[in-house]
């Protein structure tokens, strides 16, 4: 997975680089990164390589905020499944 941070290592982009901002740099990173945090809550975090090639993440946002978010997107994912779930169900229905 690829990550996008600006000069002060803060996380502006998650996969792909959208933000319209060609100065940001581009770190390959493994594809568990951060999981099971959605990219909203990544991008409230820094991403910083020290000079002895060791990395620190840490967040720049409050993390209760971060957590909250995080809390919001797992229960709207839960409604979509559920709603996939029902539209599957009427459809195998109309199909009998």
């Amino acid at each position: 997975m690829k990550i996008f941070v600006n000069e002060f290592h803060q996380i502006k982009a998650v996969r792909e680089n959208t933000t319209g901002n060609d100065t940001l740099k581009e770190i390959e990173v493994p594809d568990d990164f951060l999981q099971p945090f959605c990219a909203t809550v990544i991008k409230g975090f820094c991403y910083q390589i020290n000079e002895d090639g060791s990395t620190m993440v840490y967040p720049y946002k409050d993390f209760e905020l971060l957590m909250s978010i995080q809390q919001f997107h797992e229960e709207k994912e839960k409604q979509v499944t559920e709603l996939q779930l029902a539209l599957a169900e009427m459809y195998e229905e109309r199909q009998v």
